[in-house]
């Protein structure tokens, strides 16, 4: 029962990481570091051991999704001046012990519509 409530929980969060813009500039750096790359942001992080105030100290403020469950999920999007294009995103769930428990990276797709 545990791991189909986990599994739950990851597909939530994937489905939610998926889901467009939440009210961010579209052209502000990521993370605190301007220079800092979102493969270079999920090599700092070490699933099992990094804790969200460890998280915050080094990649900065993201956009935090909390569930219920005691779980989180912080969302960081690369920067982009077209505003039809998808961004890459590094999603990152934390189990509600408030560490990290998986990290992902989201490339980028562009949006098509015609």
């Amino acid at each position: 029962m545990r791991a189909i409530s986990l599994a739950l929980v990851a597909c939530c969060c994937q489905w939610l990481a998926a889901c467009g813009t939440i009210g961010t500039d579209r052209t502000a750096p990521p993370f605190r570091d301007p220079t800092m790359s979102l493969h270079s942001a999920q090599g700092r992080i070490v699933v099992g051991t990094t804790t969200q105030d460890q998280a915050l100290a080094a990649l900065g403020p993201a956009t935090e999704i909390h569930f219920d469950s005691g779980y989180a999920v912080w969302v960081y999007r690369a920067p982009s001046t077209d505003p039809q294009a998808d961004r890459a995103e590094l999603v990152i769930l934390f189990a509600p012990s408030g560490v990290v428990k998986k990290t992902r990276l989201r490339p980028a797709y562009a949006n098509h519509t015609e």
